[in-house]
């Protein structure tokens, strides 16, 4: 149970100390004498005092907008401590501040380790009681503001599950924001591994189809004989092996989204029919003379530049102008730097409660290192890496020998990788030169560290003529 403290997180009517006016404080003592001389003392110093004489009266005062908490360590149904460790699980707003006897100074200093702000000896000094309150209330009010600030810059820099800050995500956001609540086709560009499949499904969240389906399909990952078949259908009989009537993607998708991610590589027979589906909205199963209405909204992607694609008689140029109705470049990571830290932030938080461990810091000294390299894989890359960094981490720090070589030993953006006027394709071919000459040629672990499938990895060494 987390307790409400709605006023206080909401920082109203701050004084000129830095003290919200209608912060309370909670005074926890069970000698009667004590107790009412210093909440008197208290209130003549213009603070709103509650009491409590015990460990049980003390958490029944807790939701009432408390700020800070004055208590004995030593109470009659518990322990001061005790009463920490309840706030530190379920009001980590409120501060602790404790008063011991000179025997148990030793458990005091310990409960400062364990997040109380301060203590204080018997006999009390008042005044030196009273400074410390103003000091803990005024740091509970700064980290509670800088908390509510984190949490802002937080929301504006998440989108579903992408995660950026820099012009370029924010841009990104409020095309999704738009286009998600039409019925438009839309045209998702971008390199491999810059999360091209997250856009499109904010796009579905975010629509009025989002209790439907999501049907996200990749083009390279069916064999190109059976890539018809799963996109509209087949009758039994239909081709060899058609033993049964099956639905294709288009009718799973029916009322929903259909992706198709990497769209460029769809042979022609299936341009041709996906050209005539997004037309009429009707499909043809093969092997069937009867058309069947769907009613699906088309978000299609690609790492390609399908306009020269057309200019190559590769793509059909009229499917290429259904398809991209609406489009959003997703830019990658080397052009968007500031989100590193934030995209680090979300994964090793991911990664770690994924594996069942506390989150891990990251060292000044390695995120400048991670915001140094290239990342030609991406923001698939960026999570692949920090995935195998974490599994090997034996601290509860990343450091910059936490990195795998290849990462430190980046030295800026581009190493030389990048030159003015390049194009992408030019530095997607060096990207993989290099990885591939770092592996030694091992496919498998360059595909892995480029965060692209070896049948994709396969495929750009054969275009880009690097075998």
């Amino acid at each position: 149970m987390t307790l409400d403290h709605t006023e206080p997180a909401e920082q109203k009517a701050r004084a000129a100390d830095g003290i919200p006016r209608n912060w309370k404080l909670l005074l926890v003592e069970d000698d009667p004498t004590s107790r009412e001389s210093i909440a008197e003392f208290l209130e003549l110093e213009g603070f709103d005092v509650v009491v409590a004489d015990s460990y049980k009266a003390a958490v029944a005062e807790l939701p009432d907008r408390v700020g800070l908490i004055v208590t004995d360590l030593v109470l009659p149904d518990g322990s001061g401590l005790d009463l920490l460790r309840y706030v530190q699980e379920n009001a980590p707003h409120i501060g602790v501040i404790l008063i011991t006897g000179h025997a148990t100074v030793d458990t005091a200093v310990a409960a400062l380790r364990e997040g109380a702000l301060d203590y204080l000896t018997k006999p009390v000094n008042l005044d030196e009681l009273v400074e410390r309150v103003r000091r803990g209330l005024r740091e509970r009010a700064t980290a509670l503001e800088l908390a509510a600030l984190r949490d802002q810059v937080q929301q504006q820099a998440r989108f579903g599950m992408l995660v950026g800050c820099s012009p370029a995500m924010q841009r990104v956001f409020e095309q999704i924001k738009l286009v998600a609540p039409t019925r438009a086709t839309v045209l998702i560009t971008g390199e491999s591994g810059t999360g091209k499949e997250l856009v499109a499904r904010a796009i579905h969240a975010n629509s009025d189809r989002a209790d439907r389906p999501f049907i996200p399909v990749n083009c390279p990952a069916i064999p190109e004989s059976l890539l018809e078949s799963e996109l509209f259908g087949h009758e039994r009989g239909a081709f060899t092996g058609a033993v049964a009537r099956k639905k294709g993607l288009f009718q799973a998708a029916d009322g929903g989204t259909l992706f198709i991610d990497e769209v460029s590589e769809l042979p022609p027979g299936a341009q041709a029919k996906l050209l005539r589906a997004v037309e009429t909205r009707r499909i043809m199963p093969v092997g069937s003379t009867q058309e069947i209405a769907v009613d699906v909204r088309l978000v299609a992607a690609t790492n390609r530049d399908l306009a020269e694609r057309v200019k190559e008689g590769k793509f059909r140029e009229d499917l290429y102008y259904r398809l991209r109705v609406a489009e959003i470049y997703l830019p990658p990571l080397r052009e968007r730097i500031e989100d590193i830290p934030l995209l680090v932030d979300h994964f090793v938080r991911e990664i770690c409660d994924d594996a069942g461990r506390p989150p891990l810091k990251v060292s000044p000294e390695a995120m400048k290192v991670l915001m140094r390299y290239p990342w030609p894989g991406n923001v698939r890359e960026l999570r692949n890496t920090l995935e195998g960094v974490i599994v090997f981490c034996k601290g509860d720090r990343i450091e910059v020998s936490d990195l795998p070589e290849h990462i430190r030993s980046t030295h800026s953006v581009g190493n030389d990788i990048f030159r003015p006027g390049m194009t992408m394709d030019e530095l997607e071919r060096e990207a993989i030169r290099r990885t591939l000459e770092f592996t030694k040629g091992k496919r498998t672990e360059a595909a892995r560290l480029l965060g692209i499938s070896l049948r994709t990895l396969q495929r750009k060494i054969k275009e880009y003529n690097l075998s």
